[in-house]
């Protein structure tokens, strides 16, 4: 880190604003975040909007025209979520896929190249064949939102073979945590069902399983997504991969839903596009990021 800046995009949502506070509290780096308040919520970063170390850009990330001040890229700017990509398709594809290589053309443009932590999903390998699924399992995307996050994948491995790029794609399997649900958010855009039952259980309503809640899940807690984004930001090398960021076990929604609210729940249809199993093999960022887990779901649901 040479300049010791470094932008956040999507710094108000669920894992940027995570992602902030972590940093503040661990680097001294000038941090910029920007986002436009589409999906990410302003009260989540109230508290660091006074910090001599952050500044808040509130405009798309189309208005950026250069990034030739940072160190590092954290892009996690999009519309996250499975349903509504299916529904308003332009959309998605504007937050997730163009103003994605905006970024990656502003580099070319430049001719500098800072270091791009990219925030792909586990979406993309569907339902897999291999449990724990290792990063080379096959992609089998099943919602134009994991196609979306496995395209920029894709442009980022090819322009790397003509550009010097130093990026890192990081998986993320299910996040939950402080900030996960935000009831606004027309999209609920990373609102993990962690959220959302935490939600329901504290306003009274039953849980809405959806199918008959085998489905399982693996789930991250954020502090650890957020750690997993420095750790590859800080790598010294340049890793041009990809990283499953997972808890590497797996809990079914309808024992989630136990946990959370005992016998309080009831089931609805499953929906399109949803994988019957995330479980992650996490070795390959154990070896190369130095990153393993802390926070498991038992101690975060006494936590609260």
């Amino acid at each position: 880190m040479q300049k010791n800046k470094v932008l956040i995009t999507g710094v108000a949502g669920f894992i940027g604003s995570n992602l902030l506070d972590y940093l503040l509290e661990k680097t001294t780096w000038d941090i910029v975040g920007i986002d436009n308040f589409s999906t990410g919520n302003k009260k989540n970063i109230e508290h660091q909007l006074h910090h001599p170390k952050f500044t808040l850009i509130e405009e798309n990330i189309a208005s950026i025209t250069s990034i030739k001040d940072y160190d590092c890229i954290f892009h996690l700017a999009a519309l996250p979520r499975i349903q509504p990509s299916f529904e308003f398709v332009t959309e998605h594809i504007t937050a997730n896929l163009t103003n994605t290589m905006h970024l990656v053309e502003l580099m070319v443009k430049e001719i500098c190249f800072p270091k791009f932590v990219f925030s792909s999903s586990s979406a993309i390998y569907g339902t897999p064949e291999t449990i724990p699924t290792p990063e080379t399992e096959k992609i089998d995307c099943l919602s134009p939102y994991a196609f979306q996050k496995y395209e920029v994948e894709k442009y980022l491995e090819l322009l790397s073979t003509r550009y010097p790029l130093d990026y890192v794609n990081l998986r993320y399997f299910n996040p939950y945590g402080p900030r996960s649900f935000n009831p606004d958010n027309k999209f609920n855009a990373y609102s993990s069902v962690v959220g959302i039952f935490l939600y329901r259980k504290a306003n009274g309503q039953k849980l809405l399983v959806t199918g008959d809640g085998s489905q399982k899940r693996d789930f991250i807690h954020v502090a650890d997504l957020a750690k997993a984004n420095y750790l590859a930001a800080i790598n010294p090398k340049k890793l041009n991969t990809c990283f499953n960021v997972g808890f590497g076990s797996t809990l079914s929604v309808l024992d989630l839903a136990k946990m959370i609210s005992g016998d309080n729940y009831e089931f609805i249809d499953k929906r399109e596009g949803e994988s019957d199993i995330t479980f992650a093999d996490v070795k390959k960022a154990n070896e190369l990021l130095g990153w393993f887990p802390e926070k498991n779901m038992e101690d975060y649901l006494k936590s609260i």
